[in-house]
């Protein structure tokens, strides 16, 4: 069906710039026929006065100047006759300025624009006008082409009321703040719409404007059927090695990118790290989720803080893409080395801050295993390392295989030292390569030429994932050492859940109309191919790093105890006073807890469930023998949820592992305030009254049902130390109270191993139930451990969605309990 078919409808105009009846420095500007879809768009939702998000399917928002230049002429909009654009790229203002009618023939025969007629004016900081060009003829014309590139420069009213369309690109910073402030100029100048362009379906401003404006993305069929439109016509300015004009030059990179999105991204995941390297990287990794896991535990400002520059130095070593004295000679603020030096001084800080000074310890432990990671990094071999694999491996594969190939850096600094690296260690590799091998930054390779091949420096940064979908090529390789797998997962799953989310905005009608228009098809949603190892929990956990299912299958689950470094034994004295808080602050219990605005999920057999709306549940989708996650608040009837539900003979279960085969004195320890506890209740006979009365009279202030749980020890430990001590204290728990740095510490690291192994055991359970094993997964080999052996199957389910009640009341303790069985 002709591309035409999607003009003219109620949510897409027959736009006024065509390609090849304009000129950008007196040649012909061409462009591909998504852009004439976005300018459509544009013209119909200014003419609706509707704000609308455009997701474009480059790498970054393209063609504003000919946007600018749609909102100009398109729109039939009476009495304002300028267009605001926000953009950090000048190049948009500059391209706008050059370009011009081919002929004064229709439909160019309006005054002349642009270079010619339409003047152009910079917005200063208090909201005039700095003039960049006038009308030749008349000089007196006000400007109808303002430019900022900062969203702190806002045209005054005087201004607003000409502005028919702001056109926002998200490379220009905002705040919440900045955001409001531009809304409340719209609406106080009436000005028709905003039409704001991103790259990224997974931005904050996607997320903050699905509920504001319209949002429109490219479901892969009808992109697919518009790249085809413009592969099929024939254009020879797609593939021209004559002299082009700037703007059709750019237009060459995007076309073929977007042919690279329609014919969709192919990602592999290469493992890296071995012997003393892994030993280290792991060390290191397992000693920050214990500081996030304390962090999250004393809510202290400064352990916030530390847990950040901790975050920053093991994110230097697994995006090191070279030997650390090339990152560190080209690093521009901050070295490795620095970073380390800074952690050994923030230490004390940390030790003498009331607070956070309990963590003081693992603290020091994270720095020392860091520092332990710096001497060994240069020693090892560079097979082992993300360096020795991407020369070894693919950049000679590359050259063997004729294939031209990009790389990215997390930073500019680091693409630097890589092409530093590369000259100066492998010079003949670099020189056979020539302009096959592209080396960027992550924001360089979203305007970059093509290539087959792309290589990730490894698990993005978090404001980079979006990367994950890049249309620089159409096979992907993520370099990654085994503790970054769980953030890669977190972030195919973020964007998974933004194409979901996307798909659940009231625009969707809309475009999956013109998808059935264009496709005879219904639209369908974007989806990560990426080729990812067993699964594994994502690091945003309660301990920030769980236990992978690679590792835990094969592995012998008692060597995951041995092997948990605890300190159980600190024998520090402890004093009470150092946790005295406020007889005011309140601790609810989780039944006591009432929540409002739940949801009422009601499946089959008559099961139902509570589940908060942003709750992540697991899904089947017919033809995939995997797992999906997404918020309860996108469940839908029919949905198939995969749900273990978490009863107490599970937790025995893997604590008599951990007692059988971990820590004895461990296992001793943590149960021991639980026995002395029950003798003291059967020998004073107290009943829940007695109970609470003592605690309060131990300076405690919580609700009857908390106070409940620890009578009746449904809990494993308490919320606090402080609360923990007055236990021991109230009842005289002499073995507790002697020993109870141990105690405590002891009773915290059980949880902790428990936690990890439940993960673990949680997610291989799910995943077996997808793929039909559940009776053969072997959690371990020697010994010999299956998920039958914790009776699994009596607590797994496959529900199938029938209803769903929304605005309804539950109990803390009831939310994510399967009701009904």
């Amino acid at each position: 069906m002709p591309l035409s078919a999607l003009f003219d409808t109620p949510a897409v105009n027959r736009p006024f710039i065509s390609s090849g009846n304009l000129a950008d420095e007196e040649l012909l500007v061409n462009f591909p026929a998504t852009t004439r879809v976005h300018a459509g768009l544009l013209n119909a939702m200014v003419e609706r006065g509707q704000d609308v998000v455009v997701v474009t399917p480059s790498d970054r928002a393209e063609f504003l100047h000919l946007h600018a230049l749609e909102a100009l002429f398109g729109p039939k909009v009476d009495g304002r006759n300028a267009v605001f654009l926000l953009s950090s790229n000048t190049e948009f203002r500059e391209r706008f300025r050059q370009l011009a009618p081919t002929s004064l023939q229709p439909p160019h025969d309006k005054a002349r624009y642009a270079r010619e007629e339409t003047p152009i004016a910079n917005v200063t900081t208090d909201g005039s006008l700095a003039t960049v060009t006038k009308n030749q003829n008349h000089p007196d014309k006000p400007a109808r082409f303002l430019f900022s590139y900062t969203s702190t420069r806002i045209p005054s009213d005087d201004v607003g009321n000409r502005v028919r369309c702001v056109i926002y690109d998200d490379s220009v910073k905002y705040d919440e703040e900045r955001l409001s402030r531009l809304l409340k100029w719209k609406q106080r100048n009436d000005v028709p719409a905003i039409i704001y362009f991103t790259s990224n379906p997974t931005s904050d401003l996607v997320r903050k404007l699905r509920k504001r404006a319209f949002l429109w993305t490219w479901p892969p069929r009808l992109l697919s059927t518009v790249v085809e439109s413009d592969r099929d016509s024939g254009h020879e300015w797609m593939h021209t090695d004559e002299e082009v004009s700037p703007t059709t030059r750019h237009s060459q990179v995007v076309a073929r990118r977007e042919q690279n999105r329609a014919s969709g991204l192919s990602i592999d995941v290469h493992t890296c790290g071995g012997g003393d390297l892994l030993t280290a990287l792991k060390r290191a990794n397992n000693r920050r989720a214990k500081l996030e896991y304390l962090t999250r535990k004393l809510d202290a400002d400064i352990l916030k803080r530390g847990q950040q520059l901790v975050r920053y130095a093991l994110g230097s070593f697994r995006e090191l893409l070279t030997p650390l004295d090339v990152a560190d000679f080209h690093a521009r603020r901050t070295t490795i080395s620095s970073r380390l030096a800074q952690l050994d001084r923030f230490a004390g800080r940390i030790a003498s801050d009331p607070e956070a000074s309990p963590a003081t310890g693992t603290f020091r432990d994270v720095v020392s295993a860091l520092e332990e990671l710096e001497e060994v990094w240069d020693d090892v071999p560079a097979s082992d390392k993300k360096q020795g694999v991407l020369v070894d491996n693919l950049l000679y594969g590359a050259l063997n295989r004729g294939y031209s190939i990009s790389v990215v850096t997390a930073t500019e600094s680091q693409q630097q030292a890589l092409t530093t690296f590369l000259q100066s260690d492998h010079a003949a590799l670099y020189r056979d390569l020539g302009d096959d091998l592209s080396l960027h930054d992550t924001h360089s390779i979203r305007s970059a030429d093509p290539t087959d091949h792309v290589v990730l420096y490894g698990a993005l940064r978090w404001g980079d994932r979006d990367l994950l979908r890049t249309d620089v090529a159409t096979d992907a390789i993520v370099l990654a050492y085994p503790i970054e797998m769980g953030l890669l997962h977190s972030q195919v799953d973020a964007l998974e859940d933004s194409f979901e989310s996307i798909a659940d905005a009231p625009f969707w009608n809309v475009i999956d109309k013109l998808t059935h228009i264009a496709t005879d098809e219904s639209a369908d949603v974007e989806r990560v191919n990426i080729d990812l190892p067993e699964y594994e929990e994502p690091s945003t956990s309660d301990l920030g790093e769980d236990i992978s299912v690679d590792e835990t299958e094969g592995e012998d689950l008692g060597e995951i105890v041995r092997g948990y470094e605890t300190n159980y034994e600190d024998s520090d004295d402890f004093d009470p006073t150092e946790y005295e808080t406020s007889s005011t602050q309140q601790t609810t219990t989780v039944g006591g807890r009432t929540e409002t605005d739940c949801l009422n999920i009601h499946f089959d057999d008559g099961l139902s469930m509570y589940l908060r709306k942003d709750t992540k549940v697991f899904t089947m989708r017919e033809g995939h023998d995997k797992l999906f996650k997404k918020n309860a608040s996108r469940l839908k009837e029919h949905d198939v949820v995969v749900h273990l539900e978490d009863v107490d003979d599970m937790r025995d279960q893997l604590y008599t592992l951990i007692r059988d085969r971990g820590d004895i004195g461990l296992y001793y320890y943590a149960n021991l305030w639980k026995v002395n506890l029950e003798a003291a209740l059967e020998q004073t006979g107290d009943n829940l009254d007695d109970f609470v009365k003592k605690m309060e009279q131990q300076g405690l202030d919580k609700n009857r049902g908390t106070y409940e749980r620890w009578y009746k020890m449904e809990v494993h430990r308490t919320r606090s130390k402080k609360s923990f001590w007055a236990i021991a204290d109230a009842y005289d728990l002499e073995g507790v109270k002697e020993d109870f740095n141990q105690v405590w510490n002891a009773v915290q690291e059980m949880e902790t191993i428990y936690t990890r192994l439940k993960k673990a055991l949680r997610q291989t359970a799910l995943r077996s139930a997808a793929e039909g094993t559940l009776d053969d997964v072997m959690l371990s080999e020697s010994p010999d451990i299956r998920l039958s052996d914790f009776e699994i199957g009596k607590y797994l389910f496959r529900l199938d969605v029938k209803s769903i009640e929304k605005g309804v009341e539950a109990k803390s303790s009831q939310i994510g309990r399967l009701r009904g069985f």
